[in-house]
């Protein structure tokens, strides 16, 4: 068989070997991993020891084993073809928005943890071993990396929150990144005599994420760009998403010596985002099937490939590396567990987040099983020319001692410690709920089985022994205690419908009447209601409800973006795509306020249903406020906003009402076809959400404002050149206390409130503010808050000044304005001062 037959006959082997594990994983309730890896040393042992002649075995299973043994097993190999697959597949299943609202505590398990573990486990390594320093981090680095496949598939099974499975998938991404990008700093250190400084290794390790991040993020839009315009998530467009892999991996590594990691991730969570919000959720579901399917077989052929290189490792282990790996696995838990357990709480907080939960926290410790990445950076060290003997020998030792330890021990223990923590066990919530269920569905049973064995003439006694064959309900002292729970009843309500609204959300993406992005954004928002009310009960639903009501971190960003570059168009689509999830959110709330009324009463009663219905009002009330605010400066856009959404619904009853003469036989398939060509053209023209006008036209707003509308026409011409228009979101802080004066700001339309020194006075449109400062030459004064979204004129602090020198009567003016404020700002102080008896 010749060499390109043979490689086509092992990959096929190989193939069909591990396309039976996933089913015995399940059956040992072991992770797939560890089955996978030791297939692959199985299968290097039989190459090695077993010689299938002795044994008349048939020559098929000889040229098999044989040929394993005989497989380019190279670190090229893993870092070229497997690794961007890899990270490719997982990027595009992330939501990207998701993940940026976890970008804190993310970046503090990828990068700070990777960092901690290199030190501390280096270190440790460094104390026992005798090896030099850079030897140890170099082991370290390697072994920082983790797989999340086995600890995000029980999260899965088990309930866990959503965000645990998005915060250890998201580690994985970017920690791959870090610890290759610290290994080939410390791999230089090796081989280089005169070693690393640290700042010149800290500033290239930032350079190449912070480029490898560009280069992807730039591929990724620019392959998005093609997404619906070739064959709407096609053989085309899945071929262009294979290039963008591997592409992006290739030209930042290669070309730009930047981290070929991030680029690849970055370029699939933004072509993810792309693909979302331009494919429909069955050409969505086509394309992410094909990736699911390259993510296994790339994942498994590198776990099986990588295992087989364990027996050579280890093939000369002595004394000396046994301490050695002792100290290792002890530093890297210790490295870990100090960042899950001291900083990630800190950030958490920080970032307004809910905190972890610790169990969850001490499986994600446990669950940081190592993989083939890790086999892949030891065999670059074994293969590395310069390096010595001895040194390949420790790191590959080591490294696969450290696999072996994560995939035998760890990968096995990790669902009996889920089991000890509890976490596979419904808790009073969900007994509650199940109790609850069996009671409304057997009732509701009966009534219909009573009706149909009256309609039908049959006998009334055999409903009981059908209805029997339900499921028991909660035995009386579990019922009992339910019953004592009316937190527990609350809960479980709210969770069922929050549960019932991500269903609506669903069936309103499957409807197409509401766009992808607006869709997977209130689904994705949906279930961090759900995640909260699971950890905190009701006030952490509350809270993060009113979270959610803020404008989140993109539209932040867009708006950082603004005011520090003047490009309005991102925060323009980010407000267009506000009002369409803000729309559709209103629907179904009234919709959950219905099924509150009718459902949740005849489940869980009168007192918890009132509640519940309070807490759903209290969220349709503040959508409300948010709608109102934008119909009140938007208008012409609100009411476009709600066109679209009359528009999709209309496109839906038209497609069924073409489906039902089509079954009707009144409608040829050719005039179906064509007629179901023009509807997805009429889709695809109101998928993308447009974006908002924010009326941010400097004239216009000029003759908003009575001080700067009477100037005559050529001063008006010259200060329109000097100003800035500006859009204010509802709550941010324009102006803030103690800061340096460095504009005027102009209110074109909107309110602001001036608080100072708890006195509060709310401005409006025409009026002007931070004009004192620049007058008195003094620190800001006041804190000014938008109280809602404003349109604002700014003048800064240079231009201001120019200005008036050439134009004192509006100087004048202004300081007409400050001496009549500091003259209310005094007779409020006298107003308010101690009364010592002597007249106001």
């Amino acid at each position: 068989m010749g060499h390109v037959a043979q490689l086509v006959f092992e990959v096929a082997g190989l193939l069909a070997l591990v396309a039976l594990l996933p089913r015995a994983a399940q059956a040992l309730r072991l992770p797939a991993p560890v089955l996978l890896a030791a297939l692959g040393i199985a299968l290097a042992l039989a190459a090695s020891l077993w010689d299938p002649r002795a044994d008349g075995a048939p020559d098929p299973l000889l040229d098999f084993v044989r040929g394993f043994r005989e497989l380019p097993v190279t670190a090229e190999l893993f870092l070229w073809v497997f690794l961007p697959l890899l990270l490719f597949e997982t990027a595009i299943a992330l939501d990207a928005r998701a993940l940026l609202e976890e970008l804190g505590p993310v970046l503090v398990l990828a990068v700070l943890a990777v960092v901690v573990c290199t030190l501390l486990a280096g270190l440790a390594v460094h104390l026992v071993s005798g090896y030099g320093l850079a030897v140890c981090l170099l082991v370290a680095a390697i072994v920082a990396t983790t797989d999340p496949s086995a600890v995000v598939a029980i999260f899965r099974e088990v309930g866990a929150p959503q965000r645990l499975s998005l915060l250890v998938e998201g580690e994985s991404l970017l920690n791959d990144a870090a610890a290759i990008a610290l290994f080939t700093l410390f791999l230089g250190a090796v081989l280089g005599p005169g070693g690393f400084a640290v700042s010149s290794a800290t500033a290239e390790f930032l350079a190449a994420f912070a480029a490898g991040g560009a280069l992807g993020g730039v591929l990724g839009r620019l392959a998005g760009l093609f997404l619906g315009r070739l064959d709407r998530g096609g053989p085309a467009e899945v071929t262009i998403s294979v290039a963008l892999a591997y592409l992006s991996y290739a030209v930042s590594h290669a070309y730009l010596g930047a981290s070929g990691v991030v680029a690849t991730v970055a370029a699939g969570l933004v072509f993810g985002a792309a693909a979302r919000s331009r494919l429909t959720e069955e050409e969505w579901r086509g394309l992410r099937a094909i990736w699911s399917q390259v993510g296994f077989w790339a994942s498994s052929l590198v776990f099986v490939l990588a295992a087989a290189v364990v027996p050579r490792n280890l093939a000369e282990v002595g004394a000396r590396e046994v301490v050695a790996l002792a100290a290792l696995l002890a530093g890297a838990f210790l490295a870990r567990a100090l960042v899950l357990f001291t900083v990630m709480p800190m950030v958490t907080r920080a970032s307004g987040r809910s905190p972890l939960d610790r169990a969850y926290r001490l499986v994600i410790l446990w669950g940081g099983l190592r993989g083939a990445v890790t086999l892949a950076l030891a065999l670059a060290v074994a293969e590395t020319q310069g390096v010595a003997p001895e040194v390949q020998r420790f790191v590959s030792a080591l490294a696969t001692g450290f696999v072996l330890f994560t995939l035998l021990v760890q990968g096995p223990t990790l669902r009996p410690l889920i089991h000890a923590l509890g976490l596979d066990r419904l808790g009073p919530v969900e007994r509650l709920l199940h109790a609850r269920v069996l009671e409304l569905a057997r009732s509701e049973l009966r009534d219909r089985l009573s009706i149909a064995a009256i309609r039908h003439g049959l006998e009334l006694g055999r409903i009981e022994a059908i209805a029997e064959a339900l499921p028991p309900a909660a035995p009386a002292a579990e019922a009992g205690s339910i019953e004592a729970g009316g937190r527990d009843q609350l809960v479980a309500a709210l969770a069922t419908v929050t549960s019932r609204e991500i269903e609506l959300y669903v069936a309103e993406l499957a409807e197409e009447t509401v766009s992808r992005a607006s869709g997977t954004t209130l689904v994705r928002r949906a279930g961090e209601l759900l995640d909260a009310l699971r950890l905190q009960g009701v006030h952490g639903y509350r809270h993060v409800a009113r979270r959610q009501d803020e404008p989140d971190t993109a539209t932040r960003a867009a708006a950082w973006v603004h005011v520090q570059l003047g490009v309005a168009r991102p925060l323009a689509r980010r407000l267009g795509g506000r009002l369409e999830v803000l729309l559709a959110r209103r629907r179904v709330l009234e919709d959950l306020l219905g099924f509150a009324r009718s459902r949740i009463r005849r489940l869980f009663g009168e007192r918890v249903a009132s509640v519940v219905e309070e807490v759903l009002e209290e969220r349709l009330e503040g959508t409300e406020r948010q709608l109102d605010a934008l119909r009140l400066q938007f208008p012409e856009h609100y009411e476009l906003a709600a066109g679209r959404y009359l528009a999709r619904l209309a496109l839906q009853l038209e497609a069924r009402d073409y489906e039902r003469l089509l079954a009707e036989r009144l409608l040829s398939p050719e005039l179906f076809r064509r007629l179901q060509t023009d509807l997805e053209r009429r889709r695809r023209l109101l998928e993308r959400t447009p974006a908002l006008d924010l009326g941010l036209d400097p004239d216009r707003l000029i003759a908003r404002i009575p001080l700067l509308a009477a100037l005559p026409p050529e001063r008006r011409a010259e200060l329109r050149r000097a100003l800035r228009p500006r859009l204010a979101l509802p709550g941010e802080r324009i102006v803030r206390r103690g800061e340096r004066g460095d504009a005027v700001y102009f209110i074109a339309s909107g309110a602001v409130e001036v608080d100072l020194d708890g006195e509060k006075v709310r401005l409006g449109t025409g009026e002007v503010f931070g004009e004192m400062a620049l007058l008195l030459h003094q620190p800001r004064r006041a804190d000014v808050v938008a109280m809602g979204y404003c349109r604002l004129l700014v003048l800064r602090r240079e231009a201001f000044r120019r200005f008036l020198r050439r134009h004192p009567e509006l100087l004048e003016n202004l300081r007409r304005i400050a001496r009549e404020r500091l003259h209310r700002r005094a007779e409020a102080a006298y107003e308010t001062g101690p009364k010592t008896g002597l007249a106001r």
